[in-house]
């Protein structure tokens, strides 16, 4: 067997730019104009999040995982990576995760005031810069990089801005170990794409990168030491 370090990332990688963003395209197609309803979900659990309508958002997120995982990872993206059906099942458990996590979340009046100053220093604004970059602006990114509008990526519809969208939502409504298990499968996916679009030498693998350190720093940040 190969020595492991013989290999670089690029041999995970088994597709082109071009076949990519074609199956990016593919999928806007397909389910066009659902974007339009996806858009006014993510930026409707936005809203709830920030007023601590936690249940509501629970439901609009979790749909929009378990939405992505089977109409663009397990049907589409793993027809190009042997990979990919992990991918969309690990979708479909960080759907329940969140769902089950907002449902079992206590409410404010029944935490302990230690956590909810440690809740109050938590930078509320990172939760919502990550909602607005998965979201509304997300869809910018294409047009931004030369791409044509057919090949942009929306909330609900593509997995990139999903995942993002969803941990900025995880850090809005949840901490502890609730917003650790909510945030682990979409950071892992951040990940993952932020590598192969390195790999691609395509454009936006920064704000991944960036999404993810924001994510992890505030998680930590949330996580009491005792």
């Amino acid at each position: 067997m190969n020595d492991l370090s013989s290999y670089a990332i690029a041999d995970f990688v088994p597709f082109t730019a071009e076949v990519y963003f074609r199956l990016i395209e593919r999928v806007s197609e397909t389910w066009w104009p659902l974007h339009l309803l996806t858009l006014t979900a993510g930026l409707a659990a936005a809203g709830l999040a920030w007023s601590g309508q936690t249940r509501s958002v629970g439901g609009l997120m979790a749909a929009a995982l378990a939405w992505v995982s089977v109409t663009f990872l397990l049907t589409g993206y793993a027809s190009l990576n042997w990979a990919g059906s992990w991918f969309g099942w690990a979708f479909l458990l960080a759907s329940a995760l969140l769902l089950l996590s907002v449902l079992t979340q206590p409410a404010p009046c029944q935490m302990p005031a230690r956590t909810l100053r440690r809740r109050d220093r938590v930078p509320r604004l990172a939760g919502l810069a990550l909602t607005a970059l998965g979201v509304p602006l997300y869809p910018l990114i294409a047009p931004l990089a030369g791409r044509d509008w057919s090949q942009a990526e929306v909330f609900g519809i593509h997995p990139d801005p999903t995942a993002v969208a969803t941990l900025g939502i995880a850090l809005l409504t949840l901490h502890g170990y609730r917003l650790w298990l909510t945030a682990i499968v979409p950071l892992l996916w951040c990940l993952v794409s932020a590598l192969t679009l390195q790999v691609l030498q395509a454009p936006s693998p920064e704000l991944l990168y960036a999404a993810i350190a924001v994510a992890l720093l505030t998680c930590v940040k949330d996580t009491p030491l005792g």
